[in-house]
């Protein structure tokens, strides 16, 4: 199962990520797993076998008899139940799933949430290895002469912070080699990179649709925002509004999540990093796009 998330991943994100290595960990419950990367806890939780978990979607308030608890990926209301339950809480609405399951959908979330971390030099080099073998003489015009490896690695993990896939990797070193005349900063370099993406960060977050649900902020907030995050020189963001500004974004993020809709803020490429860093903490799940990320074969609403 491990290997399967681990091919998944790579399917999806466009890198293999570091081997899983599972051993016994006598500190833990009989039942409890915890997930580290290089040391450091990044999740954990109980995976109970021959037991399913029924995952509360949203709205369902038919009563189980089980163990109440929280899907540990998600962070949703759940109960642990038995083999008998099974039929009557996906007859009530309840997406049920077997404990190895539970722990590999987990484990596939993290690794998502870790991506940046989990690139590492290793895996830049397996990259730039890949696509030397497809397009020779692109790698060798660009990194290292252009791009160091390390810069490119930078740009790479920018990316994969805001959950931007690095399948195409192709696209990302030909924006690289299109801009890196002009600046070697990894955070401009990102930002490039963006845009040439952009019809697939879109599709990514929003699927086949031509017309993009979005939220905006209100004209007046947004003027003193460009002004606060615009540039170096302008007055720093006050912390209230800051404050009022990530609590309402993750309110209306989830608002939008529980009406079916992706989350996605809709900003001025000014201040979007500076935005995206900002409410990431407190609402992981709402992306900010920058107006010139929106493809012109779209619309917005």
């Amino acid at each position: 199962r491990i290997k399967g998330v681990r091919r998944k991943f790579a399917q999806e994100v466009g890198f293999l990520p570091p081997p899983v290595h599972v051993r016994d960990n006598l500190e833990l419950k009989p039942s409890g797993y915890r997930i580290t990367l290089r040391g450091v806890m990044v999740g954990e939780g109980e995976a109970f076998p021959g037991m399913h978990l029924a995952i509360n979607p949203g709205g369902i308030s038919t009563p189980l008899i089980g163990t109440p608890t929280t899907d540990p990926a998600f962070g949703l209301p759940a109960h642990w139940i038995d083999e008998q339950q099974k039929e009557a809480a996906q007859m009530a609405g309840f997406t049920v799933v077997d404990s190895e399951t539970v722990m590999a959908t987990h484990l596939s979330h993290l690794m998502q949430v870790q991506a940046a971390k989990l690139l590492s030099r290793t895996e830049t080099q397996q990259l730039v290895e890949h696509v030397a073998k497809l397009a020779p003489k692109l790698i060798e015009e660009v990194v290292p002469k252009m791009v160091s490896i390390a810069t490119f690695q930078r740009v790479l993990q920018l990316l994969l912070e805001e959950s931007v896939h690095i399948r195409d990797i192709r696209t990302i070193i030909e924006t690289l080699a299109e801009h890196a005349v002009h600046t070697t900063d990894p955070v401009e370099l990102a930002k490039r990179v963006r845009i040439a993406l952009s019809p697939a960060i879109v599709q990514q977050i929003y699927g086949p649709t031509r017309e993009l649900s979005v939220i905006a902020i209100e004209p007046g907030l947004e003027r003193l925002l460009v002004q606060a995050l615009g540039n170096t020189a302008g007055p720093a963001l006050d912390p209230g509004v800051a404050d009022i500004l990530t609590q309402r974004a993750a309110e209306v993020a989830l608002k939008q999540e529980e009406i079916g809709l992706p989350a996605c803020l809709l900003v001025p490429d000014a201040i979007r990093s500076a935005i995206s860093r900002l409410v990431r903490r407190v609402a992981p799940r709402l992306q900010v796009l920058g107006h010139s990320e929106i493809p012109e074969t779209h619309t917005i609403r």
